[in-house]
Protein backbone atom coordinates (compact mmCIF):
# COMPACT_ATOMS: atom_id res chain seq x y z
CA UNK A 1 0.00 0.00 0.00
CA UNK A 2 1.62 3.22 -1.34
CA UNK A 3 -1.15 4.85 -2.39
CA UNK A 4 -4.23 7.19 -0.64
CA UNK A 5 -7.52 8.85 -1.49
CA UNK A 6 -8.57 11.26 0.67
CA UNK A 7 -12.54 12.46 0.79
CA UNK A 8 -12.02 15.09 1.73
CA UNK A 9 -9.15 17.25 2.46
CA UNK A 10 -10.47 19.20 5.46
CA UNK A 11 -8.31 20.26 8.01
CA UNK A 12 -7.81 16.78 9.09
CA UNK A 13 -7.51 14.78 5.65
CA UNK A 14 -4.67 17.53 4.74
CA UNK A 15 -2.56 16.60 8.29
CA UNK A 16 -3.12 13.49 7.03
CA UNK A 17 -2.09 14.07 3.77
CA UNK A 18 1.07 15.65 4.78
CA UNK A 19 2.29 12.29 6.98
CA UNK A 20 1.56 10.13 4.20
CA UNK A 21 3.81 12.15 1.55
CA UNK A 22 6.60 12.80 3.78
CA UNK A 23 6.41 8.91 4.17
CA UNK A 24 6.81 8.45 0.28
CA UNK A 25 2.69 8.10 -0.01
CA UNK A 26 1.09 9.43 -3.11
CA UNK A 27 -2.12 11.45 -1.83
CA UNK A 28 -5.08 12.21 -4.30
CA UNK A 29 -8.94 13.17 -4.02
CA UNK A 30 -11.14 14.65 -6.42
CA UNK A 31 -12.29 18.17 -5.64
CA UNK A 32 -15.49 20.07 -7.38
CA UNK A 33 -17.69 22.84 -7.07
CA UNK A 34 -17.38 24.48 -3.75
CA UNK A 35 -15.39 22.21 -1.91
CA UNK A 36 -14.77 21.89 1.93
CA UNK A 37 -11.58 22.97 1.94
CA UNK A 38 -9.56 25.28 -0.14
CA UNK A 39 -8.14 23.71 -3.19
CA UNK A 40 -4.44 25.42 -2.24
CA UNK A 41 -4.44 23.88 1.15
CA UNK A 42 -4.91 20.48 -0.28
CA UNK A 43 -2.28 21.44 -2.66
CA UNK A 44 -0.07 22.38 -0.06
CA UNK A 45 -0.69 19.41 1.59
CA UNK A 46 0.90 17.71 -1.52
CA UNK A 47 -2.80 15.88 -2.51
CA UNK A 48 -3.02 15.79 -6.40
CA UNK A 49 -6.64 16.67 -7.69
CA UNK A 50 -7.67 14.07 -10.40
CA UNK A 51 -10.60 14.42 -12.67
CA UNK A 52 -12.98 12.60 -11.58
CA UNK A 53 -13.69 10.10 -8.28
CA UNK A 54 -13.50 6.96 -10.52
CA UNK A 55 -9.80 7.83 -11.06
CA UNK A 56 -8.82 8.81 -7.77
CA UNK A 57 -10.11 4.99 -6.25
CA UNK A 58 -8.82 3.42 -9.27
CA UNK A 59 -5.06 4.93 -8.42
CA UNK A 60 -5.54 3.94 -4.81
CA UNK A 61 -4.56 1.32 -2.38
CA UNK A 62 -6.45 2.51 0.28
CA UNK A 63 -9.80 4.99 0.09
CA UNK A 64 -9.36 7.56 3.36
CA UNK A 65 -12.87 8.80 4.33
CA UNK A 66 -12.72 11.80 6.77
CA UNK A 67 -16.48 13.73 6.17
CA UNK A 68 -18.50 15.15 8.78
CA UNK A 69 -20.84 12.06 10.35
CA UNK A 70 -23.82 13.49 8.69
CA UNK A 71 -22.46 12.21 5.07
CA UNK A 72 -20.14 9.52 5.97
CA UNK A 73 -22.44 6.93 4.71
CA UNK A 74 -23.32 8.82 2.15
CA UNK A 75 -19.87 9.08 0.95
CA UNK A 76 -19.36 5.05 1.00
CA UNK A 77 -21.95 4.85 -0.98
CA UNK A 78 -20.62 6.91 -3.70
CA UNK A 79 -17.55 5.25 -3.57
CA UNK A 80 -18.85 1.96 -3.86
CA UNK A 81 -20.25 3.14 -7.13
CA UNK A 82 -16.64 4.85 -8.08
CA UNK A 83 -15.07 1.01 -7.35
CA UNK A 84 -17.87 -0.86 -9.44
CA UNK A 85 -17.24 1.72 -12.72
CA UNK A 86 -13.39 1.82 -12.04
CA UNK A 87 -13.36 -2.39 -10.99
CA UNK A 88 -10.52 -1.47 -8.26
CA UNK A 89 -11.06 -2.44 -4.79
CA UNK A 90 -9.28 -0.28 -2.82
CA UNK A 91 -9.21 -0.40 0.95
CA UNK A 92 -11.60 1.73 2.78
CA UNK A 93 -10.98 3.79 5.97
CA UNK A 94 -13.82 5.25 7.82
CA UNK A 95 -12.46 7.37 9.97
CA UNK A 96 -14.95 9.45 10.60
CA UNK A 97 -16.62 10.56 13.90
CA UNK A 98 -19.55 7.79 14.01
CA UNK A 99 -21.31 5.29 16.21
CA UNK A 100 -20.86 1.48 15.81
CA UNK A 101 -23.79 1.13 14.25
CA UNK A 102 -23.05 3.75 11.47
CA UNK A 103 -19.62 2.21 10.79
CA UNK A 104 -21.18 -1.24 10.49
CA UNK A 105 -23.91 0.33 7.67
CA UNK A 106 -21.25 1.71 5.66
CA UNK A 107 -19.04 -2.19 6.24
CA UNK A 108 -22.17 -3.16 4.43
CA UNK A 109 -22.63 -1.13 2.01
CA UNK A 110 -19.16 -1.32 0.54
CA UNK A 111 -19.33 -5.10 1.05
CA UNK A 112 -21.70 -4.83 -1.59
CA UNK A 113 -19.68 -3.69 -4.26
CA UNK A 114 -16.73 -6.14 -2.95
CA UNK A 115 -14.97 -3.49 -0.87
CA UNK A 116 -13.44 -4.60 2.59
CA UNK A 117 -13.67 -1.75 5.16
CA UNK A 118 -11.64 -0.68 8.17
CA UNK A 119 -12.82 1.26 11.32
CA UNK A 120 -10.52 4.01 12.05
CA UNK A 121 -10.74 6.37 14.85
CA UNK A 122 -8.20 9.48 15.05
CA UNK A 123 -7.84 10.69 18.90
CA UNK A 124 -6.16 13.77 18.78
CA UNK A 125 -6.18 17.37 17.35
CA UNK A 126 -5.37 17.39 13.07
CA UNK A 127 -2.41 19.69 14.04
CA UNK A 128 -0.86 17.19 16.34
CA UNK A 129 -1.07 14.59 13.16
CA UNK A 130 2.36 13.09 13.20
CA UNK A 131 2.29 13.49 16.73
CA UNK A 132 0.69 12.95 19.51
CA UNK A 133 -2.42 11.95 17.73
CA UNK A 134 -3.15 8.59 17.36
CA UNK A 135 -5.14 6.05 14.72
CA UNK A 136 -7.00 2.76 16.40
CA UNK A 137 -8.09 0.43 13.71
CA UNK A 138 -10.79 -2.28 14.72
CA UNK A 139 -12.02 -4.81 11.41
CA UNK A 140 -10.80 -7.64 9.76
CA UNK A 141 -8.03 -6.27 7.73
CA UNK A 142 -7.03 -3.76 10.61
CA UNK A 143 -3.40 -5.16 11.61
CA UNK A 144 -2.62 -5.34 7.41
CA UNK A 145 -3.49 -1.62 7.25
CA UNK A 146 -1.94 -0.48 10.55
CA UNK A 147 1.64 -2.28 9.56
CA UNK A 148 1.66 -0.83 6.28
CA UNK A 149 0.48 2.86 7.00
CA UNK A 150 3.69 5.22 8.04
CA UNK A 151 4.58 4.70 11.44
CA UNK A 152 4.00 8.79 12.14
CA UNK A 153 0.49 7.88 12.16
CA UNK A 154 0.89 5.93 15.21
CA UNK A 155 -1.56 2.90 13.88
CA UNK A 156 -3.02 0.40 16.88
CA UNK A 157 -5.25 -2.45 15.92
CA UNK A 158 -8.25 -2.63 18.41
CA UNK A 159 -8.89 -6.30 17.13
CA UNK A 160 -11.30 -7.69 14.57
CA UNK A 161 -14.64 -6.15 15.38
CA UNK A 162 -15.64 -3.20 13.11
CA UNK A 163 -17.12 -0.54 15.50
CA UNK A 164 -14.53 -0.58 18.02
CA UNK A 165 -12.69 1.98 16.96
CA UNK A 166 -15.53 4.45 16.48
CA UNK A 167 -16.51 3.55 20.05
CA UNK A 168 -13.33 4.68 21.40
CA UNK A 169 -13.09 7.94 19.43
CA UNK A 170 -16.98 8.91 21.05
CA UNK A 171 -16.14 7.49 24.34
CA UNK A 172 -13.32 10.03 23.89
CA UNK A 173 -15.11 12.61 22.51
CA UNK A 174 -17.48 12.75 24.95
CA UNK A 175 -14.65 13.43 27.59
CA UNK A 176 -13.46 15.88 26.06
CA UNK A 177 -16.11 17.63 24.39
CA UNK A 178 -18.30 17.17 27.29
CA UNK A 179 -15.45 18.94 29.46
CA UNK A 180 -15.98 22.02 27.36
CA UNK A 181 -19.88 22.39 27.61
CA UNK A 182 -19.60 21.69 31.32
CA UNK A 183 -17.14 24.99 32.07
CA UNK A 184 -19.27 26.79 29.50
CA UNK A 185 -22.32 25.50 30.84
CA UNK A 186 -21.19 26.67 34.76
CA UNK A 187 -19.58 29.69 33.61
CA UNK A 188 -23.18 30.71 32.20
CA UNK A 189 -24.23 30.11 35.44
CA UNK A 190 -21.73 32.04 37.45
CA UNK A 191 -22.13 35.09 35.31
CA UNK A 192 -26.35 34.84 35.34
CA UNK A 193 -25.23 35.88 39.15
CA UNK A 194 -22.48 38.47 38.30
CA UNK A 195 -19.95 36.19 39.41
CA UNK A 196 -18.09 35.16 36.06
CA UNK A 197 -14.66 36.80 36.76
CA UNK A 198 -14.71 34.89 40.14
CA UNK A 199 -15.59 31.55 39.18
CA UNK A 200 -12.77 31.74 36.53
CA UNK A 201 -10.54 32.55 39.10
CA UNK A 202 -11.41 29.68 41.40
CA UNK A 203 -11.53 27.34 38.68
CA UNK A 204 -7.94 28.74 38.14
CA UNK A 205 -6.67 28.44 40.87
CA UNK A 206 -8.02 24.77 42.07
CA UNK A 207 -8.16 23.43 38.20
CA UNK A 208 -4.64 24.75 36.91
CA UNK A 209 -4.63 21.06 34.87
CA UNK A 210 -8.07 21.45 33.65
CA UNK A 211 -7.66 24.77 32.87
CA UNK A 212 -4.82 24.49 30.78
CA UNK A 213 -6.85 21.96 28.70
CA UNK A 214 -9.35 24.27 28.48
CA UNK A 215 -6.73 26.96 27.40
CA UNK A 216 -5.73 24.28 24.48
CA UNK A 217 -8.96 23.29 23.70
CA UNK A 218 -11.68 26.20 23.54
CA UNK A 219 -9.68 28.55 20.89
CA UNK A 220 -10.54 26.34 17.78
CA UNK A 221 -14.35 26.12 19.15
CA UNK A 222 -16.10 28.65 17.30
CA UNK A 223 -14.70 27.26 13.89
CA UNK A 224 -15.39 23.41 14.85
CA UNK A 225 -18.39 23.52 17.24
CA UNK A 226 -21.24 22.56 14.71
CA UNK A 227 -19.00 19.58 13.80
CA UNK A 228 -18.40 18.76 17.74
CA UNK A 229 -22.18 19.16 17.94
CA UNK A 230 -22.49 16.20 15.65
CA UNK A 231 -20.41 13.53 16.83
CA UNK A 232 -21.75 14.50 20.32
CA UNK A 233 -25.04 13.62 18.05
CA UNK A 234 -23.39 10.46 17.72
CA UNK A 235 -22.40 9.28 20.72
CA UNK A 236 -26.02 9.86 22.24
CA UNK A 237 -27.71 7.67 19.52
CA UNK A 238 -24.51 4.80 20.34
CA UNK A 239 -25.32 5.65 24.55
CA UNK A 240 -29.04 4.89 23.75
CA UNK A 241 -28.98 2.06 21.62
CA UNK A 242 -26.37 0.45 24.92
CA UNK A 243 -29.36 1.30 27.11
CA UNK A 244 -27.10 3.98 28.48
CA UNK A 245 -27.88 7.48 30.12
CA UNK A 246 -27.59 9.61 26.73
CA UNK A 247 -28.50 12.81 28.21
CA UNK A 248 -25.86 14.38 29.50
CA UNK A 249 -24.49 14.08 25.84
CA UNK A 250 -27.22 15.53 24.85
CA UNK A 251 -27.13 18.61 26.56
CA UNK A 252 -23.61 18.64 25.58
CA UNK A 253 -24.42 19.01 21.78
CA UNK A 254 -27.32 21.77 22.61
CA UNK A 255 -24.51 23.54 24.42
CA UNK A 256 -22.31 23.41 21.27
CA UNK A 257 -24.61 23.81 18.74
CA UNK A 258 -25.51 27.48 20.69
CA UNK A 259 -22.05 28.24 20.13
CA UNK A 260 -21.64 27.38 16.66
CA UNK A 261 -25.26 29.50 16.54
CA UNK A 262 -22.98 32.61 17.93
CA UNK A 263 -21.72 33.03 14.45
CA UNK A 264 -17.89 34.06 15.56
CA UNK A 265 -15.35 34.71 12.63
CA UNK A 266 -14.11 31.38 11.99
CA UNK A 267 -11.05 32.55 10.37
CA UNK A 268 -9.36 33.19 13.75
CA UNK A 269 -9.05 31.59 16.84
CA UNK A 270 -11.05 32.93 19.71
CA UNK A 271 -9.61 33.04 23.59
CA UNK A 272 -11.74 31.56 26.50
CA UNK A 273 -12.68 35.28 27.56
CA UNK A 274 -13.80 36.18 24.24
CA UNK A 275 -15.63 32.87 23.78
CA UNK A 276 -17.41 33.61 27.15
CA UNK A 277 -17.95 37.06 26.64
CA UNK A 278 -19.84 35.90 23.41
CA UNK A 279 -22.09 33.77 24.98
CA UNK A 280 -23.03 36.38 27.70
CA UNK A 281 -23.81 39.14 25.15
CA UNK A 282 -26.35 36.53 24.32
CA UNK A 283 -27.65 34.70 26.86
CA UNK A 284 -27.35 37.28 29.53
CA UNK A 285 -28.52 41.18 30.19
CA UNK A 286 -25.50 43.39 29.89
CA UNK A 287 -25.23 44.42 33.18
CA UNK A 288 -24.81 40.70 34.00
CA UNK A 289 -25.92 41.55 37.47
CA UNK A 290 -29.03 38.72 38.57
CA UNK A 291 -30.20 37.53 41.49
CA UNK A 292 -28.51 40.35 44.27
CA UNK A 293 -24.45 39.11 42.05
CA UNK A 294 -21.88 41.28 41.84
CA UNK A 295 -21.49 42.88 38.16
CA UNK A 296 -18.83 41.37 36.34
CA UNK A 297 -15.96 44.13 35.79
CA UNK A 298 -14.68 42.57 32.36
CA UNK A 299 -16.54 41.72 28.91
Amino acid sequence: MRDAAVLYPGEMGCAVARVLVAAGWGARTHLWGPSLVCRADAEAAGITDLESLEKAVATSDVVISLVPPAVALETAETVAGAARRSGRRPLYLDANSVAPASVAATAATLAGAGLDCVDGAFVGSAVEVGGRTRLYLSGPRAGELAAALPEALHATDLGPEIGAASALKLAFAGFNKGLVALFLEVMEAGGAAGERDELLGCLRAFYPGTMETLDRLLPSYPRHAARRADELDELARWLASEQRNDAWATTARDVLRRVAALGLDERRDWTVAEVLAACAAVGLPPSGRRKGGRASSKP
